[in-house]
């Protein structure tokens, strides 16, 4: 077995499920209620039913040896501007394989628009990406951030496509939101599908159960744990829905 072969398969060494909880809103978003301490975060967040985090580079100094040891990590690589932006949406990649290795990642996690002014430029740079971190055996997830502009009639089609390019292109597992027609979206896709967790509005669990009765691998929810009134509750309930 070759360590991309090994690493790819760490990521669902828990009964061939993962579930991931998102830190790295911050980026975009600036400061947000439930991640003010990101080292508070992490620890509370460290139970056994969460398999590991998605973190923003300078985070990731904040997790302490023994977490690191247990979990996964999962390194943010590209930017999406912030909640002030004006410009069409670009992703560019600002992390280099090198540096991902030195922040001890187990993967690393793109941004793919669909629908943007900015498509052919973004999947470029996913595409090259790829290329550069499978160089040094890090897996790949590929967010897929439909246009939100966009119908809800066309969510499905969207994402749908969105998912099958990020896998032709390479990727190893592809984080979508959820849509009416999810079984359409991973029956299309030939690699493993996670839900990502929606809105903080979203009935998160009624989702979830959704997703894995079409197919879905896994969840990697952010404010839907790290806002909600029990979030530890939130998180045990989605480790039964993805885990029976």
């Amino acid at each position: 077995m070759r360590g991309f072969e090994k690493n790819l398969a760490r990521l669902f060494a828990n009964r061939g499920k993962l579930l991931l909880v998102a830190l790295d809103h911050p980026q975009f978003f600036g400061p947000l209620k439930g991640l003010e301490d990101p080292r508070k975060a992490i620890e509370d967040f460290n139970v056994p039913a969460v398999d590991g985090f998605v973190l923003n580079p300078g985070i990731t100094r904040f997790i302490e040896v023994g977490i690191a040891c247990e979990k996964k990590l999962v390194v943010r690589v590209n930017i999406g501007g912030n909640k002030f932006s004006t410009e069409p949406m670009r992703c560019p990649v600002v992390l280099s394989p090198k540096s991902a290795l030195e922040l001890g990642a187990d993967a690393v996690i793109l941004m793919l628009t669909i629908g943007s002014e900015e498509d052919i430029t973004n999947t470029e740079e996913v595409a090259r990406a790829i290329e550069d971190f499978h160089l040094v055996a890090l897996p790949v997830f590929v967010e897929i951030l439909p246009n939100p502009s966009s119908s809800k009639d066309s969510l499905t089609d969207l994402v749908e496509t969105g998912a099958r390019i990020a896998a032709e292109l390479g990727a190893d597992i592809i984080k979508v939101p959820y849509t009416p027609e999810f079984k359409r979206v991973v029956s299309g896709c030939p690699v493993p599908v996670v839900l990502a967790g929606g809105p903080k509005d979203a009935n998160v669990l009624s989702l979830a159960k959704a997703a894995v009765r079409a197919g879905a691998r896994g969840f990697v929810i952010g404010r839907n744990v790290f806002q909600a009134e029990r979030p530890l509750e939130i998180i045990s309930r989605l480790e039964q829905i993805l885990r029976g």
